[in-house]
């Protein structure tokens, strides 16, 4: 059986670079871009595109949803790009604008309590034994259960890897409020976890 301490394990990894674009090299990528530079930022989007993507659908909680936040992100990290001036890391900037646009999907749809009672009910019909590798796939799939704040906080923290500063700049809370998102998320997790044999 897996430790609370395995959540993060198993969670963590989905968010790894594997391209080796170093800080600088990235930096350089990030200026000719702002120049109008059209193959750099076609990089900076082959670099970002799965994560983004990644962080969309845990947000959103729909696969052909998050293809179309995700879009819309690049759009306007294109438009806004200019106005990148490197207060934070590109990366930070860049996942404001994906949990902006995933906000605001959410607000248009106002279907998520829909989808939660259908995840529930394929997890409920799951047979209780499985696989690590799907174990860790389950786990994932419970991040669309939890609400809104603690889904971004604890997406942004292990798939992304940011820092809790990080993430309160970019959602613009308090770090108290996001270690405090945070946590809730975990124990969640870990509750529900539990219930259905993950742990």
């Amino acid at each position: 059986m897996y430790s609370d301490m395995d959540i993060e394990a198993a969670i963590r990894p989905f968010g790894r670079f594997a391209d080796g674009i170093s800080p600088a090299g990235e930096a350089a990528l990030v200026a000719r871009a702002r120049t109008g530079d059209h193959h750099a930022f076609e990089i900076l989007i082959r670099r970002y595109k799965d994560r983004v993507l990644n962080l969309a659908r845990r947000i959103v909680g729909d696969a052909d949803a998050a293809q179309d936040v995700a879009q819309e992100t690049f759009i306007k990290a294109y438009q806004k790009l200019r106005r990148f001036r490197g207060k934070s890391r590109f990366s930070t900037w860049l996942y404001r604008i994906a949990v902006n646009e995933a906000r605001a999907y959410l607000r248009a749809q106002r279907r998520r309590r829909a989808r939660w009672d259908k995840q529930k009910a394929l997890e409920a019909s799951k047979p209780a034994h499985v696989e690590p590798s799907e174990r860790a796939g389950r786990l994932l799939e419970l991040l669309d259960e939890l609400p809104e704040q603690q889904r971004i906080a604890l997406a942004l923290f292990y798939l992304q890897e940011l820092s809790v500063s990080e993430i309160a700049q970019l959602v613009g809370a308090p770090d108290g409020t996001v270690k405090a998102w945070l946590s809730r998320g975990r124990e969640r997790l870990r509750k529900w976890a539990r219930e259905r044999g993950l742990l």
